[in-house]
């Protein structure tokens, strides 16, 4: 997901909206080991070998900002990771 997609917000009106069409790219040791467009509706299914990695996207500007930064690829089983993309709106 993406948000905030507008300057105010208000309550019981979305605020944010799927991340669609980011690459995002998964490094280990300042390495791209995977990288993964998100689809329209903003999901994405990436495979990892088990470790940390940082998830970056080149087509962030410097205001804007992905968290959870480092995610953890489980050991024999599938993880799953909701990432947040931080537009920078205030």
């Amino acid at each position: 997901m993406r948000g905030p997609t507008r300057p105010v917000c208000r309550q019981g009106e979305p605020c944010e909206a799927p991340a669609k069409g980011l690459l995002l790219q998964f490094r280990r040791d300042g390495r791209v080991k995977a990288q993964v467009k998100t689809s329209r509706a903003g999901r994405y299914l990436v495979r990892l070998r088990p470790g940390r990695y940082v998830v970056t996207s080149p087509a962030l500007k410097p205001w804007q900002q992905l968290s959870p930064r480092v995610v953890r690829a489980p050991h024999g089983r599938v993880g799953r990771v909701d990432l947040h993309l931080d537009t920078g709106l205030q």
